[in-house]
């Protein structure tokens, strides 16, 4: 026979196994629709042009648009007509270039962001569409290019003639899924960190949880920052270029401290030292760019060797952890897949760029090892997830079986000593009522311990009602039962109690079940851990109790 574990387990499994099925069907019919390039449908007798031949500069040189000069203030022009340009715009993109267009001697195109010092005067791959006037006879195109930086690359590219709608469409669909991955991405970082910062039974590997899912945030920005989409949606290519440097710069934090929690490792050295580099990186990119003096495009390469000295630090975190055989198998076959595919994916991305530095807008295929990373950790953590979370359940039912009483669901003797020692190191005070329930042998040598079992789970449903502002009740015998109270004896809420388990009872004893009637005795004594014994406080009210029972069976002795 299967038992209840193995059936668990199989049950878990076959729900996985559902979701990952379902998240592959959506997964590959949104493939497809993205996939899709043709806008036949939506845009016809439309073709597109090149347009980057015959451009000169003003010394008759013909531009290679791969290699533009880097010159301060360049000017380009080409000889055009009506045939070639009417009912077209002129399309393109450009990277950290300020430039004005001109038809003939009027500037149909004009391209001088003027953003805040925060965010420097970079902007990354930008497309363009200039609506071109009509022309009835030839005519001068002439751009004025002005290289924000003289020693870094900007550029034009993809010069064509094309519809604006068509050209934006292109744009967006080039990059929408990657756009939506980044999307998806952050979704689930959001999400991590919600249940590592509010989820229950997590302890110190919350913070595990919270830097993965502060990762999967953080490298989503900087990716989906790098789309044009973004750029296109926002109108602000300046602002998101700024955006795009600082979430780099920040990127390797969190990697750092979901390596360094994951490997559970306890020196904060390694975690200081990746914290100190990362804000003395930004923040000295931060006053630079202020001051005038550099910005965030030239001072890159300090992002570069924060990013490596992370790395380093992450790579002897994991070393150390699978040598001395401390890192979870599981996480050890992630970080392998992760860390080799990004390995190969980056020298891919190297070799593509130094072979081919032109083609600004392939996808790197680094970003997409980033894709996997997030995946497969997020698969790892939401196992270690439900794992905590079911032992947990376990330990808390465990714990309910061994502090709770099974007949009233009150909790039992063991509860009560510990809570009885553990308000006897706290510094709250207490009021300690004693309550005991009378005739409880009479019930049960007279009416059966069925119905003395009903006397007692009603007392106690009686007691729980009618200290219901925050009190603990306890059954700490047959028919001996326990509240503690944090106000005192003299506190409206100890008579409110008091008059609310005494008409309960009476309610009770309108329609008896037997002759004998339910009712109790009880005492009360306070206690101050100033100055107060508990066990003696306890004694007091146990002794106040049975001056109150020893009177009650006196008064029903004369009656």
């Amino acid at each position: 026979m299967i038992n209840r574990v193995t059936k668990s387990k199989i049950l878990f499994a076959s729900r996985l196994m559902y979701c990952i099925v379902v998240v592959l069907i959506i997964s590959f019919l949104l493939c497809t629709v993205l996939s899709f390039h043709n806008h036949s449908y939506m845009l016809s007798g439309q073709e597109t042009v090149d347009y980057s031949d015959m451009w000169t500069y003003e010394t008759g040189e013909l531009v290679d648009f791969d290699n533009l000069k880097k010159d301060e203030r360049i000017y380009i022009h080409k000889r055009t007509n009506g045939a070639e340009i009417n009912n077209m715009d002129l399309c393109f993109y450009t990277k950290n270039l300020h430039f004005t267009i001109y038809l003939d001697d009027t500037v149909i195109y004009d391209f001088h962001p003027e953003p805040p010092k925060l965010f420097g005067k970079a902007h990354g791959i930008l497309p363009h569409s200039v609506a071109i006037p009509v022309l009835f006879h030839d005519g001068n195109l002439y751009i004025e290019i002005e290289n924000i930086y003289t020693d870094n690359d900007g550029f034009i590219g993809g010069m064509h003639l094309d519809n604006s709608n068509h050209f934006i469409i292109s744009e967006l669909q080039s990059t929408s899924l990657e756009f939506i991955l980044c999307i998806i991405s952050f979704t689930f970082g959001v999400g991590l960190m919600g249940i590592g910062i509010i989820g229950k039974y997590f302890g110190e590997k919350r913070f595990e949880i919270i830097s993965m899912g502060t990762f999967a945030m953080m490298s989503s920005l900087w990716i989906m920052t790098e789309t044009p989409m973004f750029a296109i949606l926002t109108s602000a290519p300046i602002a998101v270029h700024f955006v795009d440097y600082i979430s780099l710069a920040l990127l390797g934090l969190p990697g750092l401290l979901f390596a360094a929690y994951a490997t559970n490792h306890k020196n904060k050295f390694i975690i200081l030292t990746g914290t100190l580099a990362t804000l003395l990186n930004v923040s000295y990119q931060i006053y630079s760019t202020l001051s005038g003096e550099h910005d965030y495009h030239q001072l890159l390469w300090l992002t570069h060797i924060e990013l490596a000295l992370i790395g380093a630090l992450i790579l002897f975190l994991l070393v150390r952890s699978i040598i001395r055989k401390t890192l979870p198998r599981h996480l050890v076959l992630v970080l392998v897949i992760s860390l080799s595919v990004s390995v190969a994916a980056g020298v891919a991305d190297i070799i593509r760029y130094l072979t081919y530095p032109a083609q600004y807008t392939v996808t790197s295929l680094f970003k997409y090892s980033i894709f996997l990373f997030i995946i497969l950790s997020g698969i790892y953590e939401f196992y270690n997830i439900s794992e905590m979370s079911r032992r947990a359940r376990y330990a808390e039912i465990m714990e309910r079986l061994a502090y709770n009483d099974g007949l009233t669901g009150l909790t039992n003797r063991t509860g009560f000593n510990k809570a009885i020692e553990e308000a006897s190191v706290g510094s709250s005070r207490y009021t300690l009522i004693m309550i005991d329930l009378n005739y409880l042998k009479k019930v049960n040598d007279e009416f059966g311990h069925n119905l003395g079992d009903l006397y007692i789970k009603t007392t106690a449903e009686y007691i729980s009602k009618a200290f219901s502002n925050g009190e603990r009740c306890f059954r700490i015998g047959g028919d001996e039962f326990f509240v503690m109270a944090e106000y005192s004896e003299s506190d409206q809420r100890y008579a409110d109690g008091i008059a609310r388990l005494e008409s309960l009872m009476e309610e009770f004893n309108e329609n008896p079940p037997c002759s004998i009637p339910l009712n109790v005795a009880y005492g009360a004594a306070e206690f101050d851990p100033e100055k107060d014994d508990i066990e003696e406080q306890v004694r007091i009210s146990d002794e106040r109790m049975y001056e109150m029972k020893v009177k009650m069976k006196a008064e029903r002795k004369d009656d």
